[in-house]
C-alpha cells in the first residue's frame, strides 16, 4: 500500500478530539460562517506527509489558516532538507505541480519551490509556498540562510476544519519574522526604536500577552557561535523593535553565511538590478499582454487548451470559469476564433454589425444563378461572392493570428484556453474553411480560395495541446439557449465532431449534460492532468 493509500485509510478513522496541543483550542478559532471550507485534499496531503514521517509545519499565523486549506490563500510549508525527496514523490502521488519563475522576480531564492495540488472533488487547487530553508535579505536578493527546520525550537499542533497541521509557536513565529525584518526595515542614525506596522502588526499582535504589557520581550536567536538577542516591545501602531538589535542580527545572520557586511553593497546592488528588471516586465506586461512569461508557470511548460462544441453547451461559460481558476497563481489567458460575441478585430466586427442583417438576402441573390440574365443582375451576383470570398478570407486570417498567438503565449508558460479551434475537415462547421463552392466565377476567386486553404493547412498544423469536446444532445442546447442553433445545424456539428475524434484518438469527450459545475470540475481534471 502507497504512502498516500495508509494516509486516507488513516483519515477515515481519525476525530477531531486530538491529544496534542492545539493552538486553535487556546486561541479564539474563527466561526466556520467567516470562513470558507478546507479542501479535503488538505486532509489527505497532510495525512500522507505524517503517515510518510515527513518533518514539516506550517510558518504562518492562524489567522490565514483556514483561508489558505481552502485554497485561496498560500501555505508557507518549511520542510526538513533531508525529507524533501520524500515529500515530492507524495506531491508525484497527489498529482502536483511545480511551479518555476524567472529570475528577477522577487519570489525566486535557493530553498523556495512553488507547488500546487489538484481537488479534482472541487476543481481547485492548494498553493504551497515550500521552503526548505528560510532564506532572508533584500527583497530581490534572499541568499542568507536564518532558519531551518532543526531550528525551530516548538510546533504546536493544530485543527482547522479536521485538517491537523503542525504549526510553528508564536515564539519561533517571532524569530522567523525579525529575522525578515533585519533586512527590511531601516532606520535613522538617531532612531532607537523601529516601528513593524501595516500586515506584520496582524502577524506578531500574539506578542503583547507574551512581553506581559509595554516591557520589553528579549527574543533570542542561536545562529552559529553567536546568541543574538532582540528587544521588542508593543505599542499602538504596531510593534517597537530595537534598530541596534536588528543590525547585530543582520550581521550575525551574514557571518553564519559565510557573508562578510561588504556583501550588503552587493545585495543593494542586485536588488537594484532585479527590481529595475520586474518592474520593466511588468509594464511590458501591461502594454503588451503575454509578451513576457508569467510570474509562475507549471515547470512544464505551457498550455493551449480548446474547447469544441455547438451553440448552447456552456462552451464560453466553462472558458470563463477556467480561465479564472487557473490565473489564481498560474499566467493564464484566453482565446477566441469564432465570429460570435466574443472578441474579436474591431474591423470584422463592425462590417458584421453592418452585413449581418442583410446575410440571407445576399445569399440568396448569389445563389439564384441563371434566374439573374441581365448583366446588372450578374454583375451583382459575382460583387457578392467576391465580398463573400473577401469575408472569408479576412476571417481566416483573425483566425491565423490568434491562433498563432495562442502557441506564442504557450511557449513562453500560459495557460491559454480557446473558446473554439479551427478545422478543416468540412467547410462552414465548427470554424471551417468559409467561402462557399459553389460561388459564381470571377478574376481572382481560385487564388482567394487557395489562400484561405492555405491559412487553414498553417492552423492545422498548430495543433493544441489539449482538445475537449462538450457532447450532449439537441434538447440540453434548446434548453439553455433556445433559438441560438436549429437542430439540423447542431446534428451536423456532432457528427463533425464525432469525425474529428475518430480522427485524432487524443481528442477527449466531456458530457455537457451535467450541471455547470460538475462540467467544470471534469473540465478541470482534464487541464490539469496534462500540465
Amino acid at each position: 500500500m502507497t504512502v498516500l493509500g495508509e494516509a486516507t485509510m488513516h483519515l477515515k478513522s481519525a476525530t477531531l478530539d486530538d491529544t496534542a496541543p492545539s493552538r486553535m483550542d487556546t486561541g479564539a478559532p474563527l466561526s466556520m460562517g467567516e470562513r470558507a471550507a478546507a479542501l479535503p485534499v488538505a486532509a489527505v496531503l497532510f495525512g500522507a506527509l505524517d503517515v510518510a514521517g515527513v518533518r514539516y509545519g506550517i510558518i504562518q499565523d492562524l489567522a490565514s489558516l483556514p483561508a489558505a486549506l481552502a485554497g485561496r490563500d498560500d501555505i508557507d510549508l518549511l520542510v526538513d532538507k533531508q525529507d524533501y525527496q520524500l515529500f515530492c514523490s507524495i506531491m508525484a502521488e497527489l498529482n502536483g505541480v511545480r511551479g518555476v519563475s524567472l529570475s528577477c522576480y522577487d519570489n525566486v531564492c535557493a530553498g523556495r519551490e512553488d507547488w500546487f495540488v489538484p481537488d479534482f472533488s472541487r476543481g481547485a487547487y492548494l498553493h504551497l509556498d515550500l521552503h526548505v530553508g528560510i532564506r532572508v535579505g533584500w527583497e530581490f536578493r534572499k541568499r542568507y540562510l536564518a532558519l531551518d527546520y532543526p531550528a525551530i525550537a516548538r510546533w504546536e499542533r493544530t485543527s482547522s476544519d479536521g485538517v491537523s497541521v503542525p504549526l510553528v509557536s508564536v515564539e519561533d513565529e517571532i524569530r522567523l519574522s525579525l529575522a525578515r525584518f533585519a533586512f527590511r526595515l531601516w532606520r535613522l542614525p538617531w532612531q532607537q526604536w523601529v516601528t513593524i506596522g501595516g500586515n506584520w502588526k496582524e502577524q506578531l499582535s500574539r506578542l503583547e500577552s507574551a512581553s506581559g504589557g509595554n516591557a520589553p520581550h528579549r527574543v533570542e536567536f542561536k545562529l552559529g557561535r553567536d546568541a543574538v538577542s532582540c528587544r521588542v516591545r508593543p505599542s499602538g501602531r504596531g510593534l517597537l523593535v530595537h534598530g541596534g538589535d536588528l543590525a547585530g542580527l543582520r550581521r550575525a545572520i551574514r557571518r553564519r553565511a559565510g557573508f562578510s557586511t561588504v556583501s550588503g553593497m552587493a545585495d543593494a546592488a542586485v536588488h537594484l538590478v532585479r527590481k529595475t528588471s520586474y518592474l520593466a516586465l511588468r509594464v511590458l506586461g501591461r502594454l503588451m499582454p503575454g509578451a513576457v512569461p508569467p510570474k509562475r508557470r507549471p515547470s512544464s511548460g505551457g498550455l493551449v487548451v480548446a474547447l469544441v462544441a455547438p451553440d448552447g453547451l456552456g462552451k464560453s461559460t466553462q472558458v470563463d470559469l477556467l480561465t479564472r481558476r487557473f490565473r489564481w497563481k498560474f499566467g493564464c489567458a484566453r482565446a477566441y476564433v469564432g465570429t460570435g460575441e466574443g472578441s474579436g478585430w474591431w474591423f470584422r466586427k463592425g462590417l458584421q454589425q453592418l452585413v449581418f442583417p442583410r446575410r440571407r438576402e445576399f445569399k440568396a441573390v448569389i445563389a439564384r444563378g441563371g434566374e439573374e440574365s441581365t448583366p446588372r443582375g450578374g454583375a451583382k451576383r459575382k460583387v457578392l461572392a467576391l465580398g463573400l470570398a473577401l469575408w472569408g478570407v479576412l476571417i481566416a486570417v483573425e483566425r491565423y493570428v490568434v491562433v498563432k498567438r495562442a502557441c506564442r503565449w504557450a511557449t513562453r508558460g500560459l495557460i491559454v484556453i480557446s473558446d473554439r479551434w479551427p478545422q478543416m475537415v468540412r467547410q462552414g462547421y465548427l470554424d471551417g474553411p468559409m467561402i462557399p463552392s459553389n460561388l459564381p466565377s470571377f478574376p481572382g476567386l481560385a487564388t482567394l480560395i487557395r489562400l484561405e486553404q492555405r491559412l487553414y493547412r498553417n492552423m492545422e498544423a498548430c495543433r493544441p495541446h489539449l482538445i475537449l469536446h462538450l457532447v450532449s444532445d439537441f434538447s440540453v442546447s434548446e434548453k439553455r439557449k433556445p433559438g441560438a442553433i436549429r437542430k439540423e445545424g447542431f446534428e451536423a456539428r456532432m457528427a463533425l465532431m464525432t469525425e474529428l475524434r475518430n480522427r485524432d484518438k487524443d481528442i477527449r469527450a466531456v458530457d455537457a449534460s451535467a450541471s455547470a459545475e460538475a462540467v467544470n470540475r471534469e473540465l478541470f481534471r482534464q487541464i490539469w492532468l496534462s500540465l
